[in-house]
């Protein structure tokens, strides 16, 4: 991944905040929820706080197959890949906030707090320069001129 992409990439996550993680149930259904992403650079991984009584941790052990899904004001982003359950005590104290404390009360050191690590396989994006607005004079315009409208840019990255 260039660091343009890689900026994007963690710009909109940042940018966002939320995300739908989909994760496969136990009889293959998908199932999306929203979890709130660590504000971190992108390196590959994403990180989300869960506790570990969470279907979801049972989900991700059976199939780690994982699509973590951002939208934003004018700014999309799609990541593919594995996610794994990871209790490091270090780790949770670094990444922890003031937003985890009200979801997990016991603090870092709590034995159902633990972390949900996707590590990133494939990465897409859109952005639209202008966000909402900008979107919404592109789709005037290409119903007054019979024009298609511009998107913006959309970009697969392969990590």
């Amino acid at each position: 991944m260039s660091a343009e992409d890689n900026q994007i990439v963690t710009d909109i996550a940042k940018k966002v905040g939320t995300a739908m993680i989909t994760t496969h149930q136990a009889d293959g259904k998908l199932v999306s929820r929203p979890m709130t992403g660590q504000r971190v650079e992108f390196d590959g991984s994403a990180w989300f706080f869960v506790a570990r009584s969470a279907d979801m941790v049972d989900e991700v052990a059976r199939d780690s197959r994982v699509n973590v899904g951002y939208a934003g004001s004018g700014s999309w982003l799609s990541l593919s890949g594995a996610a794994s359950v990871v209790d490091d005590v270090a780790r949770k104290k670094a990444l922890w906030n003031e937003f985890v404390e009200a979801w997990f009360p016991g603090g870092p050191e709590d034995a159902d707090v633990v972390l949900l690590k996707v590590d990133a396989q494939s990465a897409e994006y859109w952005t639209t320069p202008g966000g909402k607005p900008r979107a919404l004079f592109e789709m005037a315009k290409a119903r007054v001129t019979g024009s298609a409208p511009d998107p913006g840019s959309n970009e697969t990255v392969d990590l």
